[in-house]
């Protein structure tokens, strides 16, 4: 059976514990531990196991607790042992990973945070193979700021992988990730601007009375702005000089976490009807109430969709899909909307 262990163990075995470097950032007082040894793990989760199968999920878990229940099962134990051999292995590599989805949200709050801690001066860095040329590139700006040049970027498909001698970083809780993300990146802006986030290029929750949305919006100054157009520098800067921003759920809301305490966030959301949608509903009133903005959501009416994008499908149950309004599309009420913005 693969064997966890948490931090008190970790310290006690002498040999173990000198495998996990401490590495800090100096301006938030924060400090995370590294792994460098070898160990295998897979591109969904990035859990890894050592070679004396051995796992740290108080160091590693970035997913709810149950989400690695299968690690701990003499199936998965049986299999592994089977199969690791013909594992593709890399060496001397760090590894960062990314959504295999290439979710945005999950990307930018879960997975990039930990590259801030990186000080080695030339690096080879692990990523999902679908993650986006614009997250590429922002990694690799960050890093070259930073004066950390990348060798080669290893791109990670669905798969289980071996690495020697290499290295990755402890995840963090969500508001650690937000919080390093907002005092690091934030821009402080006196030039304020109001901003509506289009989904119109989306495959789901794209609002089908967007025309007169946008009518209104026009009326208070708004720019329309589409995410997929610019970098994330240039996200960056959009968001922390935003004085109000309005949007369908998506997750181009996720870069709220470079906005300034007090913009005005104005969220069109779903009906939900589930308990399985509350991380869907609470996300950004949450980082909303941890970063001070002010956040205010109004309900839109859910209409199918003809097809779901083969991602969706591959990484969410068919159930999921169908039931949840999530992955609809959505009609707005134009007077209820007028109402919604007018203190924007």
């Amino acid at each position: 059976m693969i064997k966890n262990l948490d931090n008190k163990e970790i310290l006690k075995n002498n040999d173990l514990n000198s495998k996990f470097l401490t590495a800090n950032l100096d301006k938030l007082k924060l400090y995370i531990k590294i792994y460098k040894g070898d160990f295998s793990l897979d591109s969904l989760n990035y859990f890894p196991i050592t070679r004396e199968n051995y796992s740290f999920l108080e160091v590693f878990r970035w997913k709810g607790e149950s989400k690695y229940n299968h690690f701990f099962t003499k199936k998965f134990y049986e299999n592994f042992n089977k199969e690791k051999i013909n594992f593709k292995t890399f060496d001397d590599t760090i590894v960062i990973g990314s959504s295999p989805g290439n979710n945005y949200f999950r990307n930018l709050i879960t997975f990039f945070p930990r590259i801030l801690f990186i000080n080695d001066k030339a690096i080879n860095l692990a990523i999902h193979r679908k993650s986006s040329n614009k997250f590429r590139d922002f990694i690799n700006n960050v890093l070259n700021y930073r004066g950390i040049k990348i060798k080669k970027f290893i791109y990670l498909d669905d798969d289980f992988y071996s690495f020697t001698n290499s290295q990755i970083p402890q995840f963090f809780k969500k508001q650690i990730g937000i919080k390093i993300l907002n005092d690091v990146f934030k821009k402080k802006h006196t030039k304020k601007y109001k901003i509506y986030l289009t989904r119109k290029n989306s495959f789901y929750r794209k609002i089908i009375n967007e025309g007169d949305l946008i009518d209104e919006l026009k009326l208070k100054n708004f720019k329309i702005i589409d995410v997929e157009a610019l970098s994330m520098e240039e996200q960056i800067e959009v968001f922390s000089s935003a004085e109000s921003i309005v949007s369908a759920t998506s997750s181009a809301l996720a870069n709220i976490v470079f906005c300034n305490s007090g913009t005005k966030i104005y969220e069109i959301i779903p009906k939900y009807k589930y308990e399985f949608e509350n991380e869907f509903k609470m996300r950004y009133l949450k980082i909303c109430d941890f970063l001070n903005l002010e956040y205010n959501s109004i309900e839109a009416d859910p209409i199918s969709v003809e097809d779901i994008d083969e991602n969706t499908k591959k990484f969410i149950d068919a159930n999921v899909i169908e039931r949840s309004n999530y992955y609809k599309n959505l009609l707005v009420k134009k007077d209820g909307f007028k109402n919604f913005i007018r203190n924007t």
